[in-house]
């Protein structure tokens, strides 16, 4: 009898699992996003174009984040389970490396300098980065924990 209640107690544990990593996917796309977002508006307005190396970088975090974050978004099942589980995971890999590697390179830039440049205080748009950095990496770090292991049974 017990392992008849064991068993009627999992079962809601294994269907809410998928639907709790889709939604940390939509809400890790989400800050990434933001994380793009801060950097664009941080390199358009707070003029960080005109930095070198930096500004190329903020830049690219901007498209690479739209991009990963875009594709997180998208309904890419449709491709098939497998490959749409392929793509993001490895669209959920690359948020991750884009948040891990901001926050890094910002707190290293608190520091010391960080190609030439070096960044004081803590302002809105560095508090939001990081928030949105860690947000990224739990979210999709998440999804990828429950996906992973679907993925590679499949293989």
């Amino acid at each position: 009898m017990a392992s008849v209640e064991t068993h009627a107690l999992r079962a809601p544990v294994r269907m809410r699992l998928p639907a709790a990593s889709e939604l940390a996917r939509y809400f890790g796309a989400v800050s990434v996003l933001l994380v793009g977002a801060v950097h664009a508006q941080q390199y358009y307005e707070a003029y960080f174009r005109v930095v070198p190396t930096i500004g190329t970088l903020f830049l690219l975090s901007f498209v690479g984040a739209a991009i990963v974050g875009l594709t997180l978004l998208a309904p890419v099942r449709l491709l098939g389970p497998r490959l749409g589980d392929a793509i993001l995971a490895l669209s959920a890999l690359g948020a991750i490396g884009i948040a891990v590697g901001t926050a890094v390179s910002l707190l290293i830039s608190e520091y010391t300098p960080l190609f030439g440049f070096m960044e004081s205080g803590y302002r809105l748009a560095v508090v939001l980065t990081l928030l949105f950095d860690g947000m990224t990496t739990i979210f999709l770090g998440f999804f990828l924990l429950v996906v992973g292991p679907r993925f590679l049974a499949r293989r």
